[in-house]
């Protein structure tokens, strides 16, 4: 796969097994633009989430090459560390540390790592929690905070690093419906902002929405890719057909 300039992520016959039996990817070739959303869609088991972690290595593929704006990753590179500073992560779990306050949740990174000033850290964090819509939130808890709030202090989290790319791993599957919506609106927010973005996700119409490209993965492979009105209105293959059908989709 040749490299180009805008360029972000370029993953090149990306495989990994978990065991001799367990193949969670199995030759996956993707690329990913600055500037570009990409959702990520399929049924369980296909490979998706594997798939994100591995760009970052959080999973450590068994063949194949990532390559973070122009740096080959490996996990003997000892600036790997760096390069990860550069790609925001949020999880199904909110991963939150529950003896911090929000402030503190998202201050610790930026001052730890990045040897940010505590006012300016404080600062930063203000800035943030205005954007995902908590600033009234800066001194509480996780524990008493909802789902979906502390669904939202972890993007603030990951966003006070200043990453060039957010990775989602399913952020709303993890909480009640009505709380969903919050989360999709923040990362609605950050779409339209230009924040350059690769979400696993079952919200089909989130994904309608928000994606310049929606990709199809399917035992560990990606089936089928392009813009949302190819995929949901006019996919080319079977297996895509078949699984937006179960997903009342077409």
């Amino acid at each position: 796969m040749q490299i180009k300039d805008n360029d972000i992520i370029v993953i090149k016959d990306l495989k990994k097994s978990f065991n001799s039996e367990t193949h969670a990817l199995n030759g996956v070739n993707l690329s990913i633009k600055k500037g570009e959303v990409v959702t990520i869609i399929g049924p369980s088991g296909s490979g998706k989430s594997t798939l994100l972690r591995c760009m970052n290595l959080m999973e450590v593929p068994t063949s194949g090459e990532v390559v973070f704006e122009g740096h080959l990753l490996n996990i003997k590179d000892k600036n790997i560390n760096k390069l990860r500073e550069k790609m925001g992560m949020v999880f199904q779990s909110f991963n939150l540390f529950p003896h911090l306050s929000v402030l503190e949740n998202i201050t610790l990174s930026p001052k730890l790592v990045l040897n940010t000033p505590e006012h300016a850290a404080n600062i930063l964090a203000q800035s943030l929690l205005e954007k995902v819509g908590l600033s009234e939130k800066i001194n509480t808890y996780p524990n008493q905070l909802s789902g979906g709030q502390k669904q939202r202090v972890a993007i603030a989290r990951a966003l006070a690093m200043n990453p060039d790319v957010m990775l989602f791993d399913e952020p709303t599957s993890a909480l009640d419906p009505e709380m969903v919506g919050e989360v999709l609106n923040v990362m609605r927010n950050l779409a339209n902002q230009g924040m350059t973005m690769v979400i696993v996700t079952h919200e089909m119409s989130f994904a309608k929405e928000v994606s310049d490209r929606v990709v199809f993965m399917a035992e560990g492979l990606i089936v089928e890719q392009g813009t949302p009105e190819v995929i949901f209105s006019k996919p080319k293959e079977e297996r895509t057909k078949a699984f937006l059908k179960r997903v009342n989709v077409i």
